[in-house]
């Protein structure tokens, strides 16, 4: 009866320790992209002598941000996404395998040029809107990685988000994108309004 009791009280922290295994995996694909793209984290800026150095930074532990035009001269005249602002945007989002995530692997999009060449390409027509998403951050119902990635971008930004499998869809099946999957959402802020 001990040795029963012992399993069971064991068997959720073999189950947490086998997932955080998975995220640590996921996290090193996701960081093994980045700087193989020459992206490096935020947080050894200081060491970098190089010029505007490309860097993401980290949220909520697995989520990782890079600002595509951070070094662009009128970057810091626009308004900054806070908790609370409502911000269109225009996506791409991505299942992410650790490698460059491809046009044909869209899972969703509202890029109209994009649903187009998808539906071309598919022989089908995809219901997908081609208006910008509106997002009231902290109201909206996002997948985790987005909400805590979003806050300090600014309008006008471009953006790469990139998430491991418990920050995206975890358990569920969503479209084409299986479970346990990271993804990788491409995403261009096109207003902010406090």
């Amino acid at each position: 009866m001990k040795k029963f009791l012992a399993i069971l009280f064991l068997l959720p922290l073999l189950v947490a320790c086998e997932q955080e295994d998975t995220l640590l995996t996921e996290r090193d694909k996701i960081v093994k992209y980045l700087e193989g793209r020459r992206i490096v984290s935020e947080e050894i800026l200081g060491d970098i002598i190089e010029n505007q150095p490309l860097f993401y930074s980290t949220f909520s532990r697995y989520a990782y941000r890079y600002i595509v035009n951070y070094y662009d001269a009128d970057r810091n005249t626009k308004p900054v996404v806070e908790w609370g602002d409502r911000i269109e945007i225009r996506f791409n989002a991505y299942p992410f395998t650790g490698s460059e995530p491809s046009a044909s692997s869209i899972y969703w999009s509202n890029i109209p040029e994009i649903i187009e060449q998808l539906s071309k390409k598919s022989g089908s027509t995809l219901d997908w809107s081609t208006d910008p998403l509106t997002i009231e951050l902290g109201k909206s119902s996002i997948i985790e990685g987005l909400a805590h990635s979003l806050p300090g971008c600014r309008e006008a930004d471009s953006v790469q988000i990139y998430m491991t499998s418990n920050l995206a869809y975890g358990k569920r099946l969503v479209g084409n994108v299986p479970k346990h999957s990271m993804v990788a959402w491409y995403i261009k802020i096109e207003k902010v309004t406090k």
